[in-house]
């Protein structure tokens, strides 16, 4: 019976890259990137050719015939070649190299790897290379920004770049499963990780994974030191404790994997892994620090509703804000019900009046100014929602007029007015005209 690979990939996985789709329309985006370089790029292939060996039949019978079982393992039909490239870490990496006539599936693998990776280990790190082929991730890297003057890592709005950085986590978890399924033993693809992250072999480590996993539950209070080992892949106790869920689930079984230790339901192994993957995301705990996000979060939605007009700009700024530099998620930070902010909002800046100091007022402070010019205008009823913030922080109100007037000196008129007012006739031209059906006429109705 043919392997569903869906029903082995991680649900958060999979629910990330059909958010992507539905929320941001990637898709148009996608095919127009793929198109151009079929079109334009020569080089990733000839790259490989250039600096690397490609390992054929003749030339390293060993890493063809391992290539050969894992394919057969994973019941996937694959012309992809595998090269060797000359560095001695332990790593490996798979791209696709679309051409007008043909797509190349490239699998690159250090020569560190090849030659301390036994058999099984390296059947896992083909095996998980060859999963972000099946399961399509190759072709999302497309979203990561190329251009040196863009201070994002991708061509996604805030919300949209926050999905991709944490989704790219979830990949890795769907192809340690692949890679898994390609070994058909636990112990070797979990040496398979630990050698590659760190270089160590049993030698001077023991695999022993609940004293490994024991390092989560010693930094769940600090998840900053989660989130600074790899920015792309989740740290190794998760990873490892992952794929020890998974090894134990009937999917790994009906592959041919022993159990190691008692079975666990699948249901079950997708809720304890959503659990891990929840501790690398980005996230004050500290109460203070979580009283600045959420001072600027309430008072942010306050300032923009203080003048009854809330426009989009406004809106970007807060997100912006709240992701640079506190969350991963900040729609779950934003509140939208005024009641609720006019609630919620004395308290958090009681914490901050007694916690910290004038440097964290002045931070919330110029940060609601910075989002009150956001629409290019500051409103006074805007000012005076900051002021009453200011009350609320216990934090001078001379000092505060003195932070609103530097938020502009800084550049805070972010929005031409003008320029607004002319979008807004623009769209209300195309919504009555273009939108109705008096669409501009095609290329033959102008020549005819």
């Amino acid at each position: 019976m043919s392997i569903n690979w869906e029903e082995y990939r991680y649900g958060g996985d999979a629910a990330d890259v059909s958010s992507l789709f539905e929320l941001y329309r990637i898709s148009d985006y996608l095919d127009a990137f793929d198109e151009n370089r079929r079109r334009h790029d020569r080089g990733i292939r000839e790259q490989l050719l250039q600096h690397g060996i490609r390992l054929n039949e003749r030339l390293s019978p060993r890493i063809f015939s391992l290539f050969g079982e894992v394919c057969e393992n994973l019941e996937f039909q694959s012309e992809a070649e595998v090269f060797c490239m000359p560095d001695q870490n332990i790593n490996a990496f798979a791209v696709l190299d679309l051409r007008e006539d043909k797509t190349h599936s490239l699998i690159g693998v250090t020569a560190g790897a090849l030659e301390r990776l036994e058999d099984a280990e390296l059947r896992s790190i083909l095996g998980h290379e060859l999963g972000h082929f099946l399961f399509k991730h190759n072709r999302l890297n497309a979203l990561l920004s190329m251009d040196p003057n863009n201070r994002s890592m991708t061509v996604l709005p805030p919300f949209g770049e926050s999905l991709f950085l944490r989704w790219r986590k979830k990949a890795e978890i769907s192809c340690d499963r692949v890679g898994l399924v390609a070994c058909r033993d636990f112990y070797s693809s979990a040496r398979s990780l630990l050698k590659a992250t760190f270089g160590l072999s049993e030698k001077n480590l023991n695999l022993d994974i609940d004293a490994l996993v024991s390092q989560i539950d010693e930094i769940k209070s600090t998840p900053e030191l989660i989130e600074s080992v790899f920015s792309s892949h989740p740290i190794l106790p998760i990873r490892l404790k992952a794929l020890e869920l998974f090894a134990r689930s009937t999917l790994a079984k009906n592959c041919g994997c022993p159990i190691p230790g008692d079975p666990v339901e699948n249901q079950q192994i997708e809720k304890e892994v959503d659990e891990l993957i929840n501790l690398t995301q980005r996230h004050p705990v500290k109460p203070l620090a979580v009283a600045v996000m959420r001072s600027i979060a309430l008072g942010g939605a306050l300032v923009m509703g203080a003048d009854m007009n809330i426009s989009d700009d406004e809106v970007k700024l807060l997100v912006q804000i709240l992701h640079g530099l506190f969350t991963d998620e900040p729609e779950k930070v934003i509140v939208t019900d005024r009641q609720k902010i006019l609630a919620e909002l004395p308290p958090v800046c009681e914490i901050i009046k007694k916690e910290g100091s004038d440097q964290d007022k002045v931070f919330v402070l110029s940060r609601l100014a910075e989002i009150a010019y956001a629409d290019g205008a500051l409103m006074d009823a805007e000012g005076k929602a900051i002021l009453q913030i200011a009350d609320l922080l216990a934090y001078p109100a001379d000092r505060a007029y003195g932070i609103i007037v530097g938020a502009a000196q800084t550049g805070a008129f972010r929005t031409d007015v003008m320029l607004t007012r002319i979008a807004a006739e623009l769209r209300r031209s195309f919504g009555g005209e273009w939108i109705s059906g008096n669409a501009m006429p095609s290329t033959h109705d102008v020549t005819k």
